[in-house]
């Protein structure tokens, strides 16, 4: 239906009468759509989006004062779906890359503590292959964290023993374990500064 009084449309479309409401739906519908479409990459999304402003527009039973009047609030609804819409995609978006950054990061501590747990075990046996008064002096120092000084103690013998016997057991280690394993444990060595 045609409408030839902008009044009478007006009046009509804020009654809710459903023939004002398709003028205005087929009048601007292909526009607005258009519109909508800066705000989503997809003409289905653009196309709800518009439907979405026209279904807003209507059920505010808002009075205009000219069509012009009408077609500005159109525009401004759509604006505030589609805006609506971007928000919500870029949240859905920030979640998933949130939950993937968060499985790389669960991946890669899965991963080190696999390599941890692998390389202790090689170094536990290497440890295990040392004469004994070697191993003891490794152990206290490496796995057990006391100074030179305790170990002397301990053991009641001159700390230059201790620092010999280090050093003669960090070659024989050297023997038993692969390269990354050995300079594992020389990091460790520098990280808690004991030779």
């Amino acid at each position: 239906m045609k409408y030839t009084s902008e009044k009478e449309l007006l009046e009509d479309f804020l009654n809710g009468e459903e023939r004002a409401c398709a003028y205005v739906y087929n009048r601007y519908f292909s526009r607005i759509c258009l519109y909508a479409s800066s705000f989503v990459e997809e003409s289905k999304e653009a196309e709800d989006i518009a439907e979405e402003g026209f279904i807003r527009l209507w059920q505010s039973k808002r009075s205009f004062e000219s069509l012009s009047h009408l077609k500005a609030a159109l525009y401004q609804a759509t604006r505030h779906v589609g805006l609506n819409k971007q928000t919500a995609r870029q949240r859905r978006i920030n979640r998933v890359d949130s939950y993937v950054e968060q499985q790389e990061q669960d991946q890669k501590s899965h991963l080190h503590e696999l390599v941890y747990a692998e390389t202790m075990a090689e170094l536990y046996d290497a440890i295990q292959k040392l004469p004994p008064k070697a191993r003891e002096i490794i152990q206290l120092s490496y796995l057990e964290g006391n100074s030179n000084q305790e170990i002397a103690d301990l053991l009641q013998i001159n700390i230059q023993t201790v620092k010999n016997q280090k050093l003669r057991a960090l070659g024989l280690l050297r023997q038993h374990l692969r390269r990354d394993s050995f300079n594992y444990l020389l990091s460790l060595i520098v990280l808690f500064g004991k030779i």
